[in-house]
């Protein structure tokens, strides 16, 4: 049995991401954060789970923030186990980036 040969291949290298106007910033977390309060938040934090052996983890908090030019939506879970190693833990569950504005 023969291994593939390795080749060279030219990769250029990528192009620099657009800085995100500060205009558009505050508009999307506006709208991003309207909608976190008044769909997200109500549909998908509930009450602690009762205590059990096996507790599931549960979301406490979900917010958004940007990271350089990408938006994230997360969620705040709590680990209700005695021995976790960490009592809560952030998970990123959408992205969206800033490619420009589309030209006209």
């Amino acid at each position: 049995m023969t291994k593939p040969r390795k080749t060279w291949v030219y990769r250029p290298p990528k192009p620099p991401a657009p800085k995100v106007p500060p205009s558009v910033k505050t508009d999307v977390q506006h709208k991003a954060d309207k909608l976190v309060e008044t769909v997200l938040k109500p549909k998908h934090i509930q009450p602690p789970p009762a205590p059990a052996q096996f507790q599931p983890n549960y979301i406490v908090d979900i917010y958004t923030k940007w990271y350089r030019h990408y938006f994230y939506f997360c969620a705040e879970y709590c680990v209700p186990t005695p021995n976790a190693l960490m009592p809560s833990f952030e998970a990123r569950f959408a992205r969206m980036e800033y490619i420009g504005v589309a030209p006209h």
